[in-house]
């Protein structure tokens, strides 16, 4: 794994490096600057500053050199704005911050804490207190138990700078990882969304053919009432040689015209108009939710979506 080298001094500082320094005011004990725009969240003791700040130059530069993006962000949490600094990596951001790790230490009672005990023996007094202990470690540290977190730090047998290469290694795998996850995520739901428009587009089917069926047998019940009204005229006038009065002449000529009026070949033999294609109009047709996705016809019942399914 190629390492990232840490220099001794900065001659040309990374220009965050630049902002942090001006940035770190006069305290000769702690420093922080978490609470800061535009510059690297920082919080050691005062003697860890120079050498934080050089393991940052190098951690970015290199990011910048491997093609990454450095940047800084604010943001509104709950009203209170949030500064932090991110190396983007495909398109995801990871958070970093650089603290010196705290040991507990034995707490050392105050003169004020044992005459307060004194006074009201309820008083608890703690038994340890929190120090820097010299060690820096780097990365983003985990604010709730749903977050995951990317830190290396000095330890025992190794220092921060010997594993920034480690470091930037498992970010990049991070991003990897996300990437192949969205993937698949996307995968999922342009399957799911594929078969959703294919029970639809079934749906659709379905629905015209129950439409034309209903119209077809209305017709051939047409057809049949249309014959039975045509042949009873034709027995009416063949039932005798006498002449016809003028109101059997009259019923049959209704008749007739009202058998045309029946017959559905007195005009081309056509499907009729396809039904709507709403929501409403298919909901017999399907079950559940019927929103997940955008309804995949318009007004004029045209299939819409860009997908694989056919019009139907």
């Amino acid at each position: 794994m190629p390492s990232v080298e840490v220099p001794d001094t900065l001659d040309i500082p990374h220009r965050l490096v630049r902002a942090t320094r001006k940035a770190l005011g006069r305290s000769q004990t702690v420093v922080d600057t978490r609470d800061k725009a535009d510059v690297i969240p920082l919080h050691t003791s005062r003697g860890l500053v120079d050498r934080a700040l050089r393991i940052m130059h190098a951690l970015l530069n290199e990011a910048e050199n491997r093609g990454y993006e450095v940047e800084t962000r604010s943001e509104l949490q709950r009203g209170e704005a949030e500064h932090g600094l991110v190396i983007i990596i495909q398109g995801r951001a990871f958070s970093l911050t650089i603290t010196e790790q705290k040991a507990k230490v034995p707490h050392e009672p105050t003169p004020q804490e044992i005459r307060q005990q004194q006074r009201n023996p309820w008083t608890r007094i703690p038994k340890y207190d929190e120090e820097f202990n010299g060690r820096l470690s780097i990365g983003a540290p985990v604010r709730n138990r749903w977050q995951s977190s990317h830190a290396h730090g000095d330890g025992a047998r190794w220092t921060l700078e010997s594993r920034l290469g480690h470091l930037l290694r498992d970010l990049e795998d991070r991003a990897a990882e996300a990437e192949r996850q969205q993937r698949e995520r996307e995968f999922r739901e342009a399957e799911q969304r594929r078969q959703w428009y294919a029970v639809i587009a079934q749906a659709r089917r379905n629905q015209i053919k129950k439409h034309r069926a209903k119209a077809l047998v209305e017709q051939a019940q047409a057809w049949r009432q249309t014959i039975e009204i045509r042949d009873l005229c034709r027995a009416a006038r063949s039932r005798t040689d006498d002449p016809m009065s003028a109101a059997e002449q009259e019923w049959l000529e209704w008749a007739e015209a009202y058998a045309a009026t029946l017959d559905p070949l007195s005009s081309p033999f056509l499907a009729p108009p396809d039904p709507p294609a709403n929501r409403e109009a298919l909901r017999e047709f399907l079950q559940g939710d019927l929103h997940t996705h955008p309804w995949p016809f318009d007004a004029r019942g045209n299939w819409t979506p860009d997908t694989d399914e056919p019009s139907v």
